[in-house]
């Protein structure tokens, strides 16, 4: 549900872009891939006992994908302005 929500606005920036959404996209699945697993990372130093189930994993998702969108956007909008 949190990505249907996300994905939203970013999809209506990356179809009104010119050629520099691909250096967008690139960033913004880079951003979300090492928040993910920072934040992963991090869940499951601080709660051992969640470790296991994948909880830190789902936590790094939820948390990584608005900053990913964020990204992406912030990305499309200076590709747009320039």
């Amino acid at each position: 549900m949190t990505g249907l929500i996300a994905i939203g606005p970013a999809a209506e920036l990356y179809r009104g872009a010119g050629p520099p959404r691909r250096l967008a996209v690139v960033a913004a699945l880079l951003a979300l891939a090492t928040v993910s697993l920072l934040v992963a990372a991090a869940v499951n130093w601080a709660f051992p006992a969640l470790a296991d189930p994948g909880v830190g994993t789902l936590v790094g998702y939820l948390v990584a994908l608005p900053i990913g969108v964020a990204v992406l956007a912030w990305f499309l909008t200076r590709a747009n302005d320039a």
